[in-house]
Parts: C-alpha cells; structure tokens; sequence
C-alpha cells in the first residue's frame, strides 16, 4: 500500500480506499454482495486477481471480515465498513448531479445494468405468479444480448437462457436507452420514444416499471447550467 506520507486522515484513509476499484467493491457490499461470483457480476471488468488483492487490502485494514460457509467463503463489512455507506452515498449524489449525464459506449455494461436491475426488484409489487421477462438489448456487443429476468416474490433470477417458464413479457430496447431509463436521464415515456418497447400481458407490461426500485441515485437532478 502506498503512503501519501501526511498524518491528516483524509490521505490515511486515501492510502486504504483510494485504489482503482476499492469503493466498488464497498458499494457492492453495501448493495449485498457476499460472494467472489457476486462482486465479479457487480464490477464485471475487475480482474480475480485484482478483485482478490483489494478483498486482502479491505480485510487487513479491517474493514470487511471473511468468514467461512458451507458454500465457501463470504465477506462482510464490519462496523468500520459500515460508515462508510455514507461517504459512498455522497459520492454517488456528487457524480449524479455534477458529472454529464450522456454516457460514452465504454461506459455501458449490460452485465453491471442487469445485476442492478436483479437487485432492486420490489417482491411486493409483483404479481402472485412467477413472471419470466425476455430482455433483449442492441449495442452492448457484435450481436443483440438476449437474457432472462424471473420474477417471483420469493426468489429474483437472471438466466442466460429461458428456465422453463413461459415468456409473459418481452423487452426490448437499445443499452443506451435502457440505461438512461434506470439511471434515471429518462422518464419511461422518453425512454419508449427512444426505443424501448415493453410487450406482453398489457397490465404486466404497464406495471413493469414499478417492479424495480429503480438505480439508487435515479431520482437525484442534474445541476442545471
């Protein structure tokens, strides 16, 4: 770990959390990934290498604990970690209301949108019975990306590929589109304008945006110049 070699606590703290990657492995933490899996599909372009030297740099300076289950192992931040959520939340309110909200195509990950997506579903609002939703997203590669979202109120999943249930919903839209939508730069009204289309059972297809929570940070403005 480098030293910025300053007894103030900023750049102490710095040395720690300052790294490439260590506040994201933070926020997946705190969004409640536990598993290595869970924060790879979190921060899809970390490295295992790199995503395990930031777990031992997190451990040994005591903000997160590794224990050991029957699955493998886990992590969880500890107390220390835990104040932390609200430096993260800060940081997150900042970059949304001050950086541009147009995002450049390496920005776009549809492995990152879809994991968010998967963890902000709202059980209560779902209907009683499962719901398998076909996504298919243009501009996230060479082809259209074609993934699975199952709705139940007990148990969300994401599939690669349909897991034997009928297809009650069917989306549709090109990443830049759908991102925009779930980070909040569009309404859903400019976001069917611009190319997302929602089809299936017409209640179901009415109420699918208020399954999710939506991205965290969605409902924060731009500064206006």
């Amino acid at each position: 770990m480098k030293s910025y070699g300053q007894f103030c606590s900023i750049a102490r703290a710095l040395e720690l959390l300052g790294e490439r990657w260590t506040l994201l492995v933070v926020r997946e933490l705190l969004c409640g990934s536990r598993r290595f899996g869970e924060f790879q599909r979190g921060i899809p372009r970390i490295s295992r290498t790199m995503l395990s030297a930031r777990l031992r740099e997190l451990l040994d300076g005591g903000v997160i604990v590794r224990e050991e289950e029957a699955r493998g192992p886990s992590y969880r931040l500890t107390a220390a970690g835990m104040e932390l959520a609200g430096t993260i939340r800060e940081l997150g309110t900042w970059g949304q209301r001050w950086l541009p909200r147009s995002l450049p195509r390496g920005e776009l990950d549809l492995e990152a949108l879809l994991w968010d997506m998967q963890r902000r579903v709202r059980p209560e609002a779902l209907p009683s019975e499962p719901v398998l939703v076909r996504i298919e997203v243009s501009g996230a590669g060479r082809r259209e990306a074609r993934r699975y979202l199952l709705l139940r109120r007990s148990e969300v999943s994401l599939c690669s590929d349909n897991p034997g249930f009928p297809e009650a919903l069917h989306v549709r839209a090109p990443l830049q589109v759908l991102t925009g939508w779930w980070r909040g730069d569009l309404s859903i009204a400019e976001a069917r304008s611009a190319g997302l289309l929602i089809e299936g059972r017409r209640p179901w297809a009415r109420a699918f945006p208020g399954w999710f929570g939506r991205y965290l940070f969605a409902e924060i403005p731009p500064v206006q110049p």
